[in-house]
Parts: structure tokens; sequence; C-alpha cells
């Protein structure tokens, strides 16, 4: 029999309207939608704190991001980033107030290909996928195979392990939605 694992699907609320979060601001409303990234988060793999999200040690709440743990998956443009990426949960949830995310059960058989899925398009990866953002604006699609937005990778990784139905490219509030239809709740962050 295997052990159960937890992975997490987060969404970054978009926060109120500032300059510096005019990039979040242009994808909310290009997309209907309040969240305007997701990332997968796994849990830690180091000995000191195996299969933890957030630090528990601590005698008072502290937000600092040395208390999130683990990898986040996703597909970004934003910084020194373009495409699928992987990166330290500290330095993604920076602003853990501004996130929310579901909490799923899987097997060890669903984590390995998950993360064996992720690393896969991490080394491989091919860059962003600009095209892909038109489908939210236009009625005709160039679907890119090769790239992914956000939304579409975690989706797929989704699938890939048999959480989600539906191949390709959704947005952040379809791929919400489909979490919420089969049951899951979602969770502030802080």
């Amino acid at each position: 029999m295997s052990e159960e694992k937890k992975i997490r699907v987060l969404f970054y609320v978009t926060p109120k309207f500032k300059w510096k979060y005019l990039v979040n601001w242009l994808i909310t409303i290009w997309t209907w939608c309040r969240y305007s990234h997701c990332e997968l988060w796994t849990p830690s793999e180091a000995a000191h704190n195996k299969g933890d999200f957030v630090n528990q040690n601590r005698v008072t709440r502290c937000l600092e991001p040395c208390d999130y743990y683990g990898t986040c998956y996703s597909s970004t443009m934003r910084g020194d980033d373009n495409g699928t990426r992987s990166a330290d949960a500290s330095l993604v949830l920076k602003h853990p107030e501004n996130w929310i995310y579901f909490e799923i059960p899987v097997t060890d058989e669903q984590y390995s290909l998950l993360t064996t899925e992720m690393t896969h398009d991490v080394i491989y990866n091919e860059g962003y996928s600009r095209w892909d953002l038109l489908k939210f604006i236009s009625p005709i699609h160039f679907p890119d195979s090769k790239r992914n937005i956000c939304s579409e990778a975690v989706n797929n990784w989704l699938v890939t392990i048999g959480i989600l139905k539906g191949w390709g490219i959704v947005s952040p509030k379809k791929l919400y939605k489909k979490l919420r239809k089969i049951g899951y709740k979602s969770e502030s962050l802080t």
C-alpha cells in the first residue's frame, strides 16, 4: 500500500491596484479573474523538514520567506524566468497574504510521476507561450505545444497524475473552478 503525500496548487490573488502590480492587473482584466498566476507547490524533501510546507517550529507566527519549504513549479516570464521553471517556495511566496491554495492528497506513485514530469518540463523548457495568451482574447488560436502558460502547465501536470481531466490551455479562473468542482476547498496561505 502506498503512502499518501500532499501537493498544493497556489493561486496569486491580485492585490489592490498599484503601478508595480500592472502586469497582474492586465492579466486579471484579460482573463476576467481575480487570480493572475498559479503554481504547483511540492513539499520539502530535506531531511530536517521532510514533507513540510511551512515551518511549524516557530513560537510566533512569522511570515518571513524562510518559513516556506519545498519547490514551486510553473511557467512564467517574470524577472529572469522565461517559461517552465522551478523555484524555492521561500522565493515565490514573499507575499503570502496574496496567495490561496488547494491541498491535494496524492499517492507515492502519483507524486513520483508528477515530479518526474515537472522536472522534465523544466529541463527541456522552450520558453513562455505568448501565443497561448491570445486564446483569452481571440477566437482564432494557434496552439504552441512546446511552451506553456502557468495555468496550462499546472492543469496538464494534474491531468498527468489523474487528478483532473482535460488537457490544454485553461485560464487560472478555469483551473480554480475545475478544482472546486471536484470537491477541493481553497484556503488562504496566511
